[in-house]
């Protein structure tokens, strides 16, 4: 249904573009038409007043010369507003561009941040496993924004220390991913057993989570450092402040 439909309107298109040509060349030609009219009613009007075929020629040299300028002039306004528009859209569209970076970024993290709050507040096993997986996808989608962010070249200024950022966040997010699966199953036994998580985390060193959830120095470093050197930059080349 839906490719039938979709041929419908490319039939449709194609009908409207072969009329809107054929119109076109239709209102040329009768264009033409009438002006070859008019100016053979003008001769026959001038030799009819008595006048020498001389000044009617020059009449219509001087009205095909106004016309001539008011043609260039009309053509000359025609680039300088269609560069105008197209400046403008070309510079609408790149913000919109800018802005869906900016809003791909704060949603990452969102995403850390709801991660450690929860994890602050329930302190579970089974919250450390729902929003340690989490942060293990996370990790891909910031690397798909590094690999769009480069592929924009004239995008931002600052790209390149963009991208230096959110390596520095995809390295901290993987480190985390890489503690969930040596410790997840010591997780659920200390469940199990009994303990708290923030017990599990103690007893077995999960440095990673507990820094995470206590703002520690690698997550000011690794995270927020990195953070700093993306989303800020990111917003003053978006609304220029």
């Amino acid at each position: 249904m839906k490719a039938k439909v979709a041929d419908s309107g490319q039939v449709v298109d194609r009908r409207t573009t072969e009329f809107l040509r054929v119109s076109t060349f239709g209102f040329v030609v009768i264009a033409l038409l009438i002006a070859i009219v008019l100016g053979y009613v003008g001769k026959r009007m001038y030799l009819a007043a008595g006048k020498p075929d001389t000044d009617y020629y020059l009449k219509l040299g001087e009205l095909i010369l106004q016309l001539a300028v008011i043609a260039i002039i009309g053509a000359l306004a025609k680039v300088f507003i269609d560069w105008g528009t197209t400046f403008r859209t070309r510079k609408i569209q790149q913000n919109e561009k800018r802005m869906d970076f900016l809003r791909r970024v704060r949603a990452a993290h969102v995403t850390v941040e709801t991660a450690r709050d929860l994890l602050i507040a329930h302190g579970s096993a089974r919250t450390y496993g729902e929003q340690l997986r989490r942060l293990m996808a996370l990790r891909f989608d910031v690397e798909e924004i590094s690999e769009d962010l480069q592929a924009t070249a004239d995008l931002f200024k600052t790209r390149k220390e963009m991208r230096l950022g959110l390596a520095g966040i995809i390295a901290y997010l993987k480190q985390g991913a890489q503690e969930y699966v040596q410790h997840h199953r010591d997780v659920d036994a200390g469940y199990k057993s009994g303990e708290t998580l923030m017990q599990t985390i103690e007893s077995k060193q999960m440095i990673w989570v507990r820094d995470l959830m206590e703002s520690g120095p690698q997550y000011n470093q690794d995270y927020i450092g990195n953070l700093s050197r993306t989303k800020p930059k990111m917003r003053k080349e978006t609304y220029g402040a």
